[in-house]
């Protein structure tokens, strides 16, 4: 009897001791390395603080990376297998050439059901978003982070003026109202135009950011998408392919060299009248100029709201500017995914930080706090927030559940260089022809695509 408690008290010491080991070994400490572009690092910064209380073992470093060395470093790393990040935000344009080098949350989350959280609800994304942030074709590489299209803004001030709501109204037989196709747009931006209209309280209708940067291969897309996805573009081009954009048919082949992409030309062209120095002005001379109340409205990005609060032109902002759909109801989109690099050695923990990130709470905090885009319905319905921001609720939603895209896939950093020089030269007089124009660029795009 004595040897059998003996032995039975030796096996439960054993027993304690595996016990006690076990949490130690799964508590060992843990760094995740977070790569972010500057405009998300703020509001990860916060999320990843308020992860680390809940998880002490958990270091969580984030690390701000301008895009231009962001891009191409997530690019090297994947290749190389690494794992020199463990989570980073991705732009949606990426998705095709990071998509390999990425882990598929969703495959992940089933072979693993313990480590995801029951509260997520994949299905609350937007759906839209849920693909351009989260998806590359069939895999699942990112969640939605940023939420991201352009939008209207405009002078609500001007817009309820007693007296020029009927000077509008005497001048074009309808009501003063943010424009809901560009059509309507022109005529409203010739009514704030000082030149076209003397009584006008602005110099400009609008201002228009059409350098030959990036940014015009973007706003393009803002003029196009409108025609492309009209009923009779829908018939002539086919649905729009979420990976491919816009600017494609559904069999992949380029949409723009027809007369769709001639008429957003020239819509362009007509409203440059009324714009100060389109060709020469991008994203900060627009803003600024609408801030300092040159202009009566700005196709711009949701950044912008914050920014104006320093100028007392347009101060105080909510009472001052109003954000409406962009005209042609379907806004270019913009916007970040946050993923995980299929090389990381902390997988588990990197899981559990990004539903924690893009979690209800997280997309609420990100917007309250940073302005960062929600992608969640229930956040657009929250009392809350749409108490701080009311737009959001039907504006917002609306724009991102319509959003237009530009090409996901590879090839998009040289077919957008070929746009933006081509449509530059067009926009400048240079190339006249704009039917002509357009079909040799599209040939060189196809070109590009067989070479790949």
């Amino acid at each position: 009897m004595r040897l059998k408690s003996y032995l039975l008290s030796g096996a439960m010491a054993v027993l304690m001791l595996v016990l006690l080991a076990a949490p130690a070994a799964a508590q060992q400490p843990v760094k995740l390395n977070v790569w972010s572009s500057p405009d998300n690092a703020d509001a990860l910064t916060e999320l990843a603080a308020l992860f680390m209380e809940k998880n002490p073992n958990i270091t969580i470093e984030i690390s701000p990376i301008s895009w231009e060395v962001l891009y191409p470093q997530i690019l090297a790393d994947i290749r190389a297998k690494t794992g020199a990040f463990d989570v980073t935000t991705w732009d949606l344009m990426t998705a095709g050439s990071i998509a390999e080098g990425m882990l598929d949350l969703t495959k992940f989350g089933e072979e693993n059901p313990d480590l995801v959280d029951p509260n997520f609800d994949v299905k609350d994304f937007i759906p839209t978003a849920w693909h351009v942030y989260g998806m590359w074709g069939d895999k699942n590489i990112g969640y939605p982070f940023y939420g991201a299209t352009m939008f209207l803004f405009y002078r609500k001030d001007y817009f309820e003026d007693e007296s020029l709501k009927a000077a509008f109204k005497e001048k074009y037989g309808r009501e003063l109202a943010p424009p809901a196709t560009w059509e309507e747009a022109l005529e409203v931006t010739k009514f704030f135009t000082k030149s076209e209209n003397p009584a006008s309280p602005t110099e400009y209708g609008i201002t228009l950011m059409f350098p030959r940067t990036h940014t015009l291969f973007y706003m393009y897309i803002n003029w196009f998408a409108p025609l492309r996805r009209s009923e009779e573009g829908i018939k002539k081009f086919g649905e729009v392919d979420l990976d491919w954009g816009d600017l494609f048919t559904a069999d992949r082949k380029p949409a723009f060299n027809s007369p769709e992409g001639v008429k957003a030309l020239e819509m362009m062209e007509e409203l440059m009248k009324y714009s100060p120095d389109p060709l020469g002005s991008d994203y900060g001379e627009t803003f600024e100029a609408f801030g300092k109340g040159l202009a009566a409205m700005i196709p711009s990005w949701t950044a912008t709201l914050a920014g104006w609060q320093d100028f007392p032109e347009v101060s105080p902002v909510k009472e001052k500017v109003g954000v409406a759909v962009i005209p042609g109801g379907y806004p270019v989109s913009g916007g970040w995914g946050l993923g995980i690099n299929a090389a990381s050695k902390h997988k588990e923990e990197a899981f559990r930080f990004v539903q924690f990130a893009t979690s209800k709470e997280g997309d609420k905090l990100q917007w309250m706090k940073y302005r960062v885009g929600p992608t969640r319905y229930s956040v657009l319905q929250d009392p809350e927030v749409l108490a701080d921001s009311p737009w959001l609720g039907e504006v917002y939603t609306k724009s991102l559940e319509n959003a237009s895209h530009r090409p996901r896939i590879p090839e998009q950093p040289k077919l957008e260089d070929l746009m933006v020089g081509t449509l530059s030269e067009i926009l400048m007089g240079q190339k006249p022809d704009k039917a002509a124009a357009l079909e040799e660029l599209a040939a060189e795009w196809e070109k590009i695509l067989a070479e790949e």
